[in-house]
């Protein structure tokens, strides 16, 4: 069996503490992590980037204001793993003599523009691959508020057809955020359709799947699908379902109060 890839950060939260505490020194260490994200970002490769960023600008944030480190010992199962805030830990900044504190705030103001300036640039780059995809409800339409079903892209350069399995569930118990967990069950060039593939190849009970909605992904532009593209599928799915959910609970609503407005004669 393939053992999976460890997904790990470039950088740690705690990097301003390694030592030597030094201004010069973190000067290089910052400028060579970004230009290995830039490496990433040249080739549109969203995640893991764009998480470690969001959480690089959340402990540059905590240090200015509570001198904390904001850290994870979350182990990620995939590039794209979501960072929920149950997820989160803050621990105190270590010991630091006189001379090692005056340069680590003077570590600290040159970093924060820095982080906040290359975290605003990977956010105009997700929300213009986020804005570039398009899902479009295919198979069982009146179900789309399902938290199980498929989603499907067809690459438009080599014809090859993605099809996965999708399942929205709670975080944790305590948590009122989601994830989206996906399984890949198809990935080739083929004849058959989508309905085909699905009854082909899908492991569930077939009387349960053919109520399952099916969505379609589109993308004009060519981006990697690990990386990027299943990422942002994923959480346009995520954001469609739970807007048709408060659609659908506002229909409801309304129509419950147009039956009590009849009722009392109104």
């Amino acid at each position: 069996m393939k053992r999976k890839k460890k997904i790990e950060f470039l950088m740690n939260t705690d990097w301003m503490f390694e030592k030597p505490i030094d201004k010069e020194h973190k000067e290089y260490k910052l400028l060579s992590y970004f230009q290995k994200m830039g490496e990433k970002l040249d080739n549109l490769e969203l995640y893991p980037s764009f998480i470690e960023l969001s959480l690089h600008l959340a402990n540059v944030q905590t240090l200015i204001k509570d001198r904390k480190i904001v850290y994870t010992n979350k182990r990620f199962l995939s590039v794209d793993d979501e960072l929920l805030v149950k997820d989160l830990k803050i621990k105190d900044i270590p010991e630091m003599n006189e001379s090692e504190t005056e340069e680590f705030i003077e570590i600290l103001k040159y970093t924060a523009p820095k982080m906040l300036e290359y975290f605003n640039i990977a956010k105009s780059v997700w929300t213009i691959v986020f804005d570039n995809v398009e899902i479009k409800p295919k198979r069982n339409k009146k179900n789309t508020i399902s938290t199980s079903g498929y989603f499907y892209f067809i690459d438009k350069k080599t014809s090859k057809k993605y099809v996965w399995r999708y399942d929205i569930k709670q975080a944790s118990k305590k948590s009122p955020e989601k994830k989206t967990i996906t399984n890949l069950i198809f990935s080739e060039t083929t004849d058959l359709t989508i309905s085909k593939i699905i009854d082909n190849f899908s492991e569930v009970d077939k009387s349960i799947d053919v109520k399952l909605p099916v969505f379609e992904m589109t993308s004009n532009g060519e981006f990697p699908i690990e990386e990027t593209l299943l990422p942002l599928f994923k959480r346009k799915l995520i954001t469609y379902v739970g807007q048709n959910e408060i659609i659908n609970k506002y229909k409801k609503l309304k129509d419950r109060f147009t039956i009590v407005n009849e009722d009392d004669g109104v």
